[in-house]
């Protein structure tokens, strides 16, 4: 069974303990038997799901537990009304064609690369897109100590930075919008890039399969993104990286503060 591999598991309990880093992640599952998301383990009782340990994933699988989901909010224990941060995630998603996908989700690397953002991480939905991540480890702990708020407005801005560079590239598409979601045309093909900001919002775990096609979240190198294509995403044949935190860029913190209003710049500052 898919599940009981190695390599899958220490995969999706990384991440859904947070590397053992900051804050704790909520977790939920799409039970097939219900069909449909569960973030309890008992509802009458609201028990939170912890993937801690393969045990964990054993209990929810003989649940009727087919997918596997953390957020990328960051909790205290079980406060999931007191975030301690966020990861900032976007997603590309095509109506109907994963090559545009990969090609908008390249671009949005390259841009990145350019602000001299850390390496984000990087992984296959599973359907028609991709999902791109800046963990909470690698925003300057400066930033981190500045609120969710902060982070927020921080990703708001780097969503602009991301439509500007498109734009100035001229990459070949149009671009309608310059807030998420922005949607990318070429000819008859449509993507769109969102950002995942929603409270206790839930993102697909890496190496889980995705519970409509069937197809393997993989994580991708993001050098190797332009290589990527869906037989690498079968249950049989996916082989994930490991996510580790990405290392903290000067660079980045530097452009954050020139984004932010005086007040909010000095208030990362006074940490």
């Amino acid at each position: 069974m898919y599940y009981q591999r190695q390599d899958v598991r220490r995969i999706i309990l990384d991440f859904a303990n947070a590397s053992g880093s900051t804050g704790v992640r909520e977790c939920a599952v799409y039970n097939a038997k219900t069909r449909r998301l569960q973030r309890y383990l008992d509802p009458d009782q609201r028990t939170p799901i912890y993937l801690e340990r393969p045990a964990d994933i054993d209990r929810t699988i003989a649940a009727g537990a087919t997918a596997f989901y953390a957020s990328y909010w960051r909790y205290y224990l079980d406060d999931f009304n007191n975030p301690v941060g966020t990861d900032l995630v976007w997603t590309t998603r095509s109506e109907n064609s994963l090559k545009f996908a990969r090609e908008v989700t390249s671009w949005i690397l390259k841009a990145l690369e350019e602000l001299g953002a850390p390496e984000p991480w990087v992984k296959y939905s599973g359907g028609l897109g991709f999902d791109i991540i800046i963990p909470l480890e690698a925003v300057p702990l400066e930033v981190q100590m500045g609120g969710v708020s902060i982070l927020q407005d921080i990703q708001e801005s780097l969503t602009n930075y991301i439509v500007s560079y498109l734009v100035d590239h001229r990459v070949g598409a149009s671009i309608e919008g310059v807030i998420s979601p922005i949607k990318l045309k070429r000819g008859k093909e449509t993507c769109l890039l969102s950002e995942l900001r929603i409270k206790r919002g839930l993102l697909l775990a890496p190496m889980s399969l995705n519970p409509e096609t069937g197809l393997v979240s993989v994580p991708i190198n993001p050098g190797r993104l332009e290589d990527f294509s869906v037989l690498q995403a079968s249950p049989e044949d996916a082989r994930g990286v490991l996510w580790t935190p990405p290392k903290e860029s000067h660079e980045f913190l530097r452009q954050i503060r020139s984004w932010l209003p005086e007040p909010r710049a000095a208030e990362i500052s006074a940490f």
